[in-house]
């Protein structure tokens, strides 16, 4: 088709109408070389199926703001516009491109200048149109198709294709072979960008209409995401930007709508982002949700006014939105409601008056003669105090409001005459305040001055001789009346505060010294005259707490000069700023708005001396008095109080006498000086000028101007001599010809500095080594300077002259140089010594990964020019903290650190430690402050937890070394090899002052080592040599140790052995005196050995349980998900809910049972009175009154009424709908009888009456269908995990108290050993092959056979399965066969007490073979093991099949011949009367197991999680809500409503107790009712927990936990209240679904009996039969009685209609 080649870049397609376009670029002219790229917009006819597409037209796109051409397309969408767009039709298909400007010539690189232009395909095709008709309609052979890439031809007249075009421009399709494909020169679609941007090219676009407006949405390069409401045809602004990658920018045409163009999914390079189109709940008030983005608004929100929230144009979520002129939803870029004006402002307080306010946008309230407005008033601090009724006048664009102000006895007291009150204009229909002003309430007599009263615009006049303020001028003196600032008063010629006497600020510092007699003059303006009688003037001042008053004259109507008084105050402080105030007529105190201060000061305070005073502030006139040594006033001193005394007095610049030298530093310096000494003392002049001469040590010193502080501080440089000397400072101070000296006390040294060698001489090229220069005088001089090997050394500590530390600065390697010293840039001092600066040192590995977390363990560190290092460390970061060890052993490969204390870290061991946190200080080198880059290093260091040496336990803790033998010494220990091993030398036994215990040899629990051959010296104060074990940072005391004596040969025995008879018969003696004695230390003894071995046990205990808790993990996933749903049928779970404990109840039978007291009636006539009674109870009224006197009964139990409920379900089982609205009317009744006695929220709380039965088992069959599709499954996932976790610990077959569980109730209670084994297991059926089990040691054989049971036919129903008591297992060992029994004759009896067997008292190894064979009656053959081909001999007796031997549930003891025999398995039962004391099998406290319950809570939290979250949550649709559920709820809502309870919780309680209480948690706590499964004690413990954590969740109520709480409680505590908040938001969903109609929920109650019916096959004949004869028959008269007194019931004639059924089946007996 083409000519020529060149690149086409097609940037988007779509279709439109009947064609195809395609927006592309393509270069200008494709014969000149760099012609600009132009976007092109070619089109195609859909049906054009010619090869050449005949139909193909191209036109060029312009869009242009006339400065900057955008001629690259980037990205492209066709979507349609708002009706707000002239020229533009809703629904009409319009293109949206974004261009960017081209960087030059014919690239296609665009510059960050982008734009956004809109072209509607009516426009496109209406050009293109016009370019086809030019063309067919030309007659000049001039005139060609313009494309001239495609090859040019001439245009032919063409008049079909005319008619064609001007009949339809858009849908005619070109399909003739003339004047095509067709291009275009002059024809250029033009259009204005609506929007541009010089910061990025915009590589995305989308665009959508929202109601009447147009929104787009662009993509940029720097990965943002603009929103853009397009306002005009030309015109779209920017309301946000948000940033959706910062790394990537979006694709081309990345961005597109969801389905519901609710939200945008944006591209990037990696990711695809989904974002909301609009967020509008996120702005809180009205200004930021219409004015978003400066004002431009954002399309999609609007402010919901009588919500006063930010919503959608929605009906759902703003009512009354679709009415624009309701003003009840106010668009973007609309004006908020808001009080434009309010007349009056303001008013007295005491003064009912109406209030005009106009609003802007004020909503209008759906109801007019129902909802109103209202005018509200709340103050700041008392909150709202008034509301009154509100007249409203809607206007074209206003709204006029009136409303009066409330009593005057509800308006707040104004704390300063006048109070500004919040007004608000309130909607009852919603109770939101919509719109606010504010009001002014004022009481003229609380203005305490004639400023507040009448600078303002209150109605309050200012009388100025009675000094108040009054809203009634009539009783004052009308000379000085003065109204307020806005008055109309003609009376009032003075208003304003223009006419205010007030004293005024001069605008200059009043200063009064004290002691002084002193007068002050006062700048005021309209000062009044006193009347005749009225008071003088007075000056009051406050000093000292005191109130100082003095008499004043009225000079002017602006002046008050106060009379002269001398003023003091105690203060030692210089100034003291002090109020001023001026009161007239005893009382009247002038307004004084400047808060007029005077400053009183005393000259002598803080200036002791000379010097000091001459430096007070000239403005005070202080200075020294030579005659008093004072400072003091001027007019103080006694030269200016009697010019005859010769008084000097110093000020200004004279120059103190008497200078004085109080000390200088430093004290020494180089005698080539340059040392600047600073010389502090008193008087020391007043400028730099004063200082004449300054000598040290006789040596003329340089004055430093620049660092003098007058009078107080010189400082001077010293000059350079020749040799050292020493002297005093001198000082000469003065001006002109006179000068004063001042001589130091301390004397100053010129020194000559030496270095004698410092130390280390190496150090590693990065610095950082600490150098110890030492020598004289090193620290001598103002400044000091140290180079190292030429490099600059920091000095850390000069504070002493013989040695000097700095550190050095990095270095180049291997240079060296020797140490200088530079005193005061004068004084060089060079050592003779040189250092070297050396290569970093490298770190290549450590030789240990673990450490104790006490610590001190070494770890040999191996590198490179280690020993350049002068202070190397060992570095752990844990728990954001830093731990530091020293280095030691350093030599140049090798060095040795000491593993640093953790303990402080809190860490809990076991604990790693990336090799990241892990480094070295090695001075100044960086490279290893953490090892995360060293490769030979391990990533992780273990801290595992500290080894523990127990002391002796023989008395006095000694340990006898025999003189020729047991030279080893044992201590017992635990955790000892963990991070050590034997002869480690972080482990030291020492014996005594010197000896030591080695070598050591280590093992977990024992530490051994050689005792030294002689006893060691004892520590001080010990009379032996003390035992004591260092391991790293811990140290143990074990005890002493006590060499014993060589034996002595036997003829040194002989004599003494005459001796030893005789003391034999004292010593009989004194053992009967203190026989008694050592009886009882023997018992004391032997009970602290018990305490020991106990307390030992609860250690081990709890380590073990700790372990567990830390390192268990139990993956029952698989096996949970292996493993089918044994859900019961309708029927079985029907009559598990109906009847739990009598699953072959009567009305369950499928032919009825007469009971024998009435077994004469005949069959027909029994039937036929049965279905009559039926008829009776199908009406309302009488199944009310039915109900209601059963309930009155006393005779009647909870359990009766339970079954009459449960009959009533099955008597009206197909009658749901029936039995439905029965069900509401007698909870009515009940709510209502509730409510009267003042208790409404214990409905359903006990279910101990008929309806409430009636009420749970109608939720049970009804949610049976959600049961079983939704919450069954993750309900049964935890129970199995429960049964699997369970299993996995010993289980006692007597009690049912398990390892692992939830319940405290069922924890063993001792240390139990076991051990897990796998069995290859063989079942019935013998072609299936072996299954492999986990089993435990400790199992009963029984329970061995139910988990061969439960592994092979773990996906059929428990009822289905072979029972274990029917089977024996028989364990085959290569040829020999022996069978197991629980009880084979042959354990031995302990007193009362015979042990169950268990597979390790078979020996039964791990991987032995273990089949089930049918049970083949007793055999009493011994014990003993089988021939190949032999019969199988049973070994032992059996009891009968419910013997102990054949259950994992609690058994009875069967009696054995004498007595009784009790079996037990793991445990004994501790309340047994005849266990005997002393029994070995002790219990521990409870508590000591629960960390047990924490590990099984732990492994079983995901599936507990899972649970909650299916009965808790809801889905996006209404799905997941039971209907029945929501009907139900909406009941109890409108019931709530009915009796005005505006308490939630109540309906709260009555939902949580219907369904929660009544129904989940029985489904919880009895698993079986819904699935078939085995009742397992042990496990339904368990599920008693989560039924009890289901319970409290459920609750509204803050429980109080303490320690004394049960277990049950606290296991769940911390996850209770996010339960809680689980239950309330269902509720709440529950409740914003639509409601369900009665006739939705009769249809559904119909389908639900028809779709179970057939199933549950219930007999409602049954039923009636039970009814009739256990009640009705029972409670005849009763009956009758309320059938006769019920109104309803005896119109209907209904007890007569009883009495007969009653005589038909009397009369047939």
């Amino acid at each position: 088709m083409a000519n020529y080649q060149f690149n086409i870049s097609y940037v988007h397609g779509f279709s439109s109408g009947s064609h195809s376009y395609f927006v592309a670029l393509q270069v200008e002219d494709y014969q000149v070389k760099d012609s600009p790229q132009r976007t092109k917009i070619s089109r195609v006819c859909n049906q054009d199926m010619s090869e050449s597409f005949h139909s193909y037209i191209e036109l060029p796109l312009s869009c242009s703001d006339g400065t900057t051409d955008y001629n690259l397309a980037q990205s492209a969408v066709i979507a349609t516009v708002g009706s707000h767009l002239e020229d533009v039709k809703p629904g009409e298909d319009v293109l949206f491109i974004t261009f960017a400007e081209s960087e030059g010539g014919s690239s296609l690189e665009p510059t960050a200048k982008s734009a956004v232009c809109m072209y509607s395909v009516r426009a496109i095709d209406a050009m293109m149109a016009e370019r086809r008709i030019e063309c067919a309609s030309s007659e000049n052979e001039l005139d060609t198709t313009e494309i001239e890439w495609l090859g040019n031809t001439p245009c032919f007249a063409d008049e079909p294709v005319v008619t064609g075009l001007q009949a339809d421009p858009s849908g005619y399709c070109f399909t003739r072979n003339f004047n095509t494909p067709l291009g275009t020169l002059n024809f250029v679609l033009e259009a204005k960008p609506l929007y541009t941007t010089d910061e990025t090219v915009l590589t995305a676009v989308a665009a959508t209409p929202h109601l009447e407006e147009t929104v787009i949405f662009l993509g940029d390069q720097q990965g943002n995401l603009r929103k853009l409401r397009v306002t005009a045809n030309d015109t779209a602004e920017m309301y946000e930007e948000m940033v959706i990658d910062s790394n990537s920018a979006v694709a081309q045409n990345g961005l597109a709508f969801d389905a519901d163009k609710d939200y945008i999914y944006v591209m990037t390079k990696r990711k695809i982002t989904k974002v909301p189109v609009e967020e509008c709940e996120k702005y809180t008030n009205c200004e930021d949700c219409t004015q978003v983005g400066n004002g431009v608004g954002d399309p999609y929100c609007g402010w919901c006014s009588l919500v006063k929230s930010c919503t959608r144009r929605y009906e759902s979520e703003c009512a009354g939105s679709d009415d624009l002129n309701s003003r009840r939803w106010l668009g973007p870029a609309t004006l908020c409601s808001q009080v434009e004006s309010v007349v009056p402002t303001n008013t007295p307080r005491d003064k009912v008056i109406e209030i005009e306010m106009m609003i802007t946008n004020l909503p209008k309230l759906d109801d007019g003669n129902t909802h109103r407005y209202e005018c509200v008033f709340v103050d700041e601090t008392e909150g709202e105090f008034a509301t009154t009724s509100a007249n409203v006048e809607f206007m074209t664009d206003r709204t006029n409001i009136t409303c009066a102000t409330p009593e005057a006895a509800l308006i707040p007291r104004p704390a300063e005459g006048s109070l500004t009150v919040e007004l608000y204009i309130r909607a009852s229909e919603t109770n939101q305040k919509i719109a606010m002003t504010t009001f002014d309430f004022y009481e003229c007599g609380a203005f305490s001055g004639c400023l507040q009263c009448v600078d303002n615009d209150y109605s309050c006049d200012w009388c100025i001789y009675e000094n108040t303020c009054t809203g009634n001028a009539a009783s004052c003196n009308s000379n000085g009346v003065i109204g307020s600032r806005n008055t109309t008063n003609a009376a009032r010629p003075k208003k304003g505060s223009g006419f205010c006497p007030y004293i005024k600020d001069s605008g200059r510092e009043t200063l009064i010294p004290v002691d002084v007699f002193t007068h002050i003059d006062i700048l005021a303006a309209n000062l009044p005259v006193p009347l005749s009688g009225d008071g003088d003037y007075e000056c009051v001042i406050l000093l000292d707490g005191e109130v100082a008053k003095v008499k004043a004259t009225r000079e002017n109507d602006t002046l008050v000069r106060c009379a002269g008084w001398n003023y003091m105050y105690g203060s030692e402080v210089p100034t003291m700023e002090v109020a001023l105030n001026v009161q007239w007529n005893g009382s009247y105190i002038l307004d004084n708005p400047d808060q007029l201060t005077v400053t009183l000061f005393k000259c002598s305070a803080e200036r002791s001396n000379c010097g000091s005073c001459l430096m007070a502030d000239g403005k005070f006139n202080c200075g020294w008095c030579v005659e008093r040594s004072r400072c003091v006033h001027q007019s103080k001193c006694p030269r200016d109080e009697d010019p005859d005394l010769d008084s000097e007095f110093l000020a200004g610049d004279n120059v103190c006498p008497d200078p004085h030298i109080t000390g200088f530093e430093p004290k020494a310096g180089h005698i080539r000086g340059g040392t600047e000494v600073r010389i502090y003392g008193i008087n020391l002049g007043q400028v730099a000028s004063d200082i004449k001469e300054i000598y040290v040590a006789q040596q003329p010193c340089k004055h430093l101007n620049e660092s003098y502080v007058p009078s107080q501080v010189v400082v001077c440089r010293t000059s350079d001599i020749s040799m050292p000397m020493k002297g005093m400072i001198e000082i000469s101070i003065g001006t002109g010809d006179d000068t004063y000296n001042g001589l130091s006390q301390d004397s100053f040294s010129y020194v000559q500095p030496v270095i004698d060698g410092f130390s280390p001489t190496i150090g590693p090229k990065s610095g950082g080594t600490e150098v110890l220069i030492e020598g004289t005088y090193l620290n001598v001089g103002s400044k000091i300077q140290v180079e190292v090997a030429g490099q600059n050394c920091t000095i850390t500590d000069s504070s002493m002259s013989s040695s000097i530390t700095c550190r050095t600065d990095r270095g180049p390697p291997e240079v060296e140089g020797p140490i200088k010293m530079v005193f005061d840039d004068n004084g060089t001092e060079i050592s003779q010594e040189y250092f070297i600066y050396k290569d970093d040192p490298t770190i290549d590995s450590l030789d240990e990964f673990r450490t104790i977390i006490s610590g001190g363990l070494t770890v040999e560190v191996r590198g490179t020019n280690l020993n350049v290092i002068q202070s190397p460390k060992m570095v752990f970061h844990v728990a954001n903290k830093m731990f530091k060890t020293d280095c030691s052993d350093i030599g140049a490969t090798s060095m040795k650190c000491k593993t640093p204390n953790l303990k402080p870290s809190n860490i809990t061991t076991p604990f790693t430690i990336s090799k990241g946190m892990i480094g070295f200080v090695l001075d100044g080198v960086p490279d290893f402050r953490n090892l995360a880059n060293v490769e030979n290093v391990r990533d992780k260091f273990e801290v595992v937890q500290d080894p523990v040496y127990r002391g002796l336990t023989d008395e006095g803790r000694i340990w006898e070394k025999m003189h020729a033998g047991n030279k080893f010494l044992e201590i017992k220990g635990d955790n000892l090899t963990l991070a050590s091993e034997s002869e480690d030398p972080d482990i030291r036994v020492s014996i005594g002052a010197d000896g030591l215990c080695e070598p050591i040899n280590l093992k977990s629990g024992t530490l051994t080592c050689t005792l030294p051959d002689e006893q060691p010296d004892s520590l001080p104060g010990d009379s032996l040599p003390r035992i004591i074990v260092t391991h790293g940072n811990l140290r143990f005391d074990i005890g002493f140790v006590r060499y014993l004596p060589p034996d002595l040969p036997l003829v040194l025995f002989i004599g003494p052995a005459v001796g030893a008879f005789l003391l034999f018969l004292i010593i009989i003696l004194i053992i009967a005196i203190y026989r008694h004695i050592g009886e009882r230390d023997r018992r004391i003894k032997r009970l602290e050995k018990q305490r020991d071995e106990m307390e030992m046990r609860v250690a081990q205990e709890c380590k073990d349980a700790f372990t567990e808790l830390q390192i268990s993990v139990l993956t029952v996933s698989g096996d949970v998900e292996g493993s089918g749903i044994p859900f019961r049928n309708y029927r079985g779970y029907t009559s598990m809910v109906l009847f739990p404990d009598n699953p072959d109840h009567p009305a369950l039978r499928e032919i009825p049972v007469a009971k024998e007291k009435i077994s004469g009636i005949k069959k027909e006539v029994l039937q036929h009175g049965l279905q009559e009674f039926g008829n009776l109870i199908g009406n309302k009224s009488f199944l009310r009154v039915f109900t209601h006197t059963l309930e009155r009964q006393k005779m009647l139990t909870t359990k009766d009424k339970t079954n009459i409920a449960s009959l009533l379900m099955i008597a009206l089982h197909n009658k749901l709908e029936y039995l439905t609205e029965v069900m509401k009317s007698l909870m009515q009744d009940m709510i209502a009888r509730y409510v009267r006695e003042g208790c409404p929220h214990v409905l359903m709380r006990r279910s101990d009456t008929v309806v409430e039965k009636l009420v749970s088992h109608w939720v049970a069959f009804l949610m049976y269908d959600f049961v079983r599709e939704t919450a069954g499954q993750p309900m049964f996932h935890l129970y199995y995990a429960i049964k699997q976790q369970v299993a996995k610990g010993p289980v006692d077959a007597i009690t049912g108290e398990a390892r692992y569980g939830l319940s405290e109730l069922k924890v063993i209670r001792q240390q139990t050993d076991y051990k897990a084994i796998t069995i290859s297991a063989i079942g019935l059926d013998r072609e299936a092959g072996p299954v492999t089990v986990k089993v435990l040691d400790c199992d009963t054989i029984s329970q061995v056979k139910e988990k061969i049971l439960d592994a092979i036919y773990k996906t059929m129903p428990y009822s289905q399965r072979p029972q274990k008591e029917d089977h024996d297992l028989e364990w085959k060992d290569g040829s020999l066969s022996t069978i197991l029994l629980d009880d084979d004759g042959g354990r031995e009896i302990e007193g009362e007490w015979k042990r169950m067997n268990t597979l390790s008292h078979y020996r039964v190894p791990d991987g032995a073979t273990l089949v089930l064979v049918r049970s083949q009656g007793m055999a009493g053959t011994p014990h003993g093991s089988l021939q190949r081909g032999s019969p199988i001999k049973r070994v032992g007796q059996l009891y009968t099949p419910h013997s102990p031997a054949s259950s994992v549930t609690p058994i009875l003891d069967m009696e054995n011949g004498i007595g009784i025999m009790h079996n037990w398995h793991l445990v004994k039962k501790q309340d047994h009367d005849s266990l005997r004391k002393g029994d070995k099998y002790h219990t521990l406290m409870a508590e000591i197991y629960l960390p047990r319950l924490l590990t099984t809570k732990g492994i079983l939290q995901q599936f507990v999680d899972e649970l909650f979250e299916t009965l808790f949550t809801l889905d996006s649709d209404s799905s997941s809500i039971p209907i029945a559920i929501k009907y139900l709820f909406d009941f109890l809502d409108e019931e709530a409503n009915k009796h005005c309870l505006e308490d939630s919780n109540i309906t709260h309680f009555w939902k949580s107790n219907i369904l929660q209480l009544r129904f989940w948690v029985n489904m919880v706590n009895n698993p079986d009712m819904l699935f078939d499964i085995n009742r397992s004690d042990t496990v339904l413990a368990c599920m008693s927990v989560i039924g009890q954590t289901l319970m409290d969740s459920c609750s509204v109520t803050q429980h109080q936990l303490t320690p004394d709480s049960p277990s049950s409680k606290l296991l769940y505590a911390k996850d209770i209240q996010h339960y809680k908040e689980m239950v309330a938001g269902y509720y709440r969903d529950v409740q914003d679904y639509p409601t369900i109609s009665d006739q939705d929920m009769n249809a559904a109650l119909a389908n639900h009996s028809q779709r179970h019916n057939s199933e549950s096959n219930f007999q409602a004949i049954n039923a009636l039969n039970e009814l009739y004869f256990c009640y009705a028959c029972i409670y005849r008269s009763q009956l009758m009685q309320a059938l006769d007194e019920d109104e309803s019931t005896r119109k209907l004639q209904l007890g007569d209609k009883l009495d007969k059924i009653f005589k038909l089946m009397a009369d047939s007996v």
